[in-house]
């Protein structure tokens, strides 16, 4: 059973704001919250190297598809055993890899324990550790290696550090005693937010020095770091363009229309590469990601592609621009949103319309088949379904708006081949629409230019990043003046993805917090 939707706001308007959000004031709360999966896997292969075992952590519930929330973030009762397990085995892996782990050329000796415990505990911590810290660790190694043995010792002192919260939490609290309604996060927190917003990982030494001389305060400074951290942000710019714009049924969906596994890992590969690519190595724009002819591909995608291809491996490749041009015309954003059978147009319409201009979507609890086999007949063209749709009285609430986005996919099937013709009964495909500000325009590619300027568009990408950089809801460009300016800096910047970053990280909002 399909359901119609109702839908608020026109396309090519700005969206709209959750309740609740105060334009004055946009600094989120004094807060904790937890390493996500893929962070706290980074953390331990920081501090173990790639072989030790990754826990098995689920990760916390979702905002707008976006991952890694503060406010879900957290070690309850429902998973605590997972992290007690999963540290567990990390633990009797360093005591199996002993000297390694440790680092040191005289495992199973005072020597050695004193050596690990000068570099562990200030490592896994991300910050200065104290005497008494230190000492707490040791009383944990001596009485377990009493009860039972150095290597239970040893394994006991690296389960007590990754089971702290301060190892599995980042925290934002302020200057501890400060009792003001707004404090200003202290050096390490304001460098544990920058290195994990902006990389995943732990701050670096040039974090921590700049922490430890107490200058990230200064936005200058902040914008230094930024930049800086920009060149190893590919993995963060590839989560995030991949939860905005709902990507990861990709797996699925390959299976549902039918694609090999092989195709559709190479399609992941081809998204992650691309990104990186645009966005970190090039410095690129918003036009760039949403319009580039160029990808990287290995020979059996670029065939599907119907494209050349230089010779094996990963490659670049020129698309045929007439079919193709950037990340909304590739494999992986098609097939993730691509269903057998006439359902297309409604999954790539709504894809854009909702997730990638922020628009409100309330499901209808009506059976959408049920009624289009009123509006017209079993042999209606998939235009003449669009239409039939829009012009309904309760259908037409939401469809007579992200309808005709979907129909500019049209171009291609649901295994995001290329299609100029109905593989069901042989019609042509029809791809012209009428995109209101700019008139008639021709398919996916048509549309991705439109997009690249479009203003809903733009404001909704600033809105989910702040979103998902600062693990909780900003709020809209259009009545949040962080947001506001953000949006207003990216677009003075003709789109550019690290101006937007650092004018987000310039802000007092970003390293000030409110007292509960």
């Amino acid at each position: 059973m399909v359901f119609a939707m109702g839908c608020e706001g026109t396309i090519g308007e700005g969206g709209r704001t959750e309740p609740g959000t105060d334009p004055m004031d946009p600094r989120f709360e004094a807060r904790v919250w937890r390493l996500s999966p893929p962070q706290l896997e980074l953390e331990i292969e920081r501090l173990f190297g790639p072989e030790a075992p990754a826990p098995n952590v689920p990760p916390g519930a979702a905002e707008y598809g976006l991952t890694n929330i503060a406010a879900t973030g957290r070690i309850d009762t429902g998973n605590a055993g997972l992290f007690v397990e999963g540290i567990r085995a990390v633990g009797e892996w360093a005591a199996t890899n002993g000297a390694t782990a440790a680092r040191c050329d005289s495992y199973g000796t005072d020597a050695c324990i004193d050596q690990f415990m000068g570099w562990f505990p200030e490592a896994a911590f991300r910050g200065p550790v104290t005497d008494d810290e230190i000492t707490e660790l040791r009383m944990v190694f001596e009485q377990n290696r009493t009860d039972y043995d150095y290597d239970y010792g040893f394994a006991s002192v690296v389960r007590a550090v990754l089971l702290s919260p301060r190892f599995l939490y980042r925290w934002e609290l302020g200057e501890p005693g400060n009792d003001d309604a707004i404090v200003d996060l202290d050096p390490y927190e304001i460098a544990n937010l920058m290195a994990f917003s902006i990389t995943d990982r732990a701050p670096d030494d040039e974090l921590l020095a700049a922490a430890a001389a107490g200058e990230l305060d200064e936005p200058d400074v902040r914008e230094a770091h930024a930049r800086r951290l920009m060149d190893r942000s590919d993995a963060v710019w590839q989560r995030f363009f991949w939860e905005w714009l709902e990507m990861a049924t990709l797996q699925s969906q390959g299976n549902e229309v039918g694609l090999p596994p092989s195709l559709v890992a190479q399609m992941e590969e081809e998204y992650q590469t691309f990104v990186s690519n645009v966005v970190v190595e090039n410095r690129g724009t918003l036009r760039d990601l949403l319009t580039s002819d160029q990808t990287w591909a290995q020979p059996e995608l670029a065939e599907y592609y119907g494209v050349s291809h230089p010779g094996s491996g990963l490659q670049p490749i020129t698309m045929d621009a007439s079919q193709r041009s950037g990340l909304l015309t590739q494999g992986a954003w098609l097939v993730a949103h691509g269903k057998d059978g006439r359902a297309n147009v409604v999954r790539r319409g709504m894809a854009v319309f909702r997730d990638a201009m922020c628009r409100n979507v309330t499901p209808l609890d009506i059976d959408l088949e049920a009624a289009l086999d009123e509006l017209v007949g079993p042999d209606a063209t998939v235009r003449e379904i669009v239409v039939a749709r829009g012009e309904a009285p309760t259908c037409g609430a939401c469809h007579r708006l992200a309808d005709p986005i979907g129909l500019a996919f049209e171009g291609f099937a649901g295994d995001g081949s290329w299609q100029t013709t109905y593989a069901a009964d042989g019609n042509p495909v029809e791809t012209n629409i009428n995109f209101p500000g700019a008139g008639e325009i021709d398919g996916a590619t048509d549309l991705s230019q439109i997009l690249a300027d479009d203003q809903a568009f733009r404001s909704c990408l600033v809105q989910r990043f702040a979103h998902f950089l600062m693990g909780g809801q900003v709020g809209s460009p259009e009545i949040v003046r962080w947001t506001g300016e953000a949006d207003q800096a990216f677009l003075a910047s003709g789109g550019n993805f690290e101006e937007l970053l650092v004018d987000l990280v310039r802000d007092p909002a970003f390293i000030e917090r409110r007292k509960p």
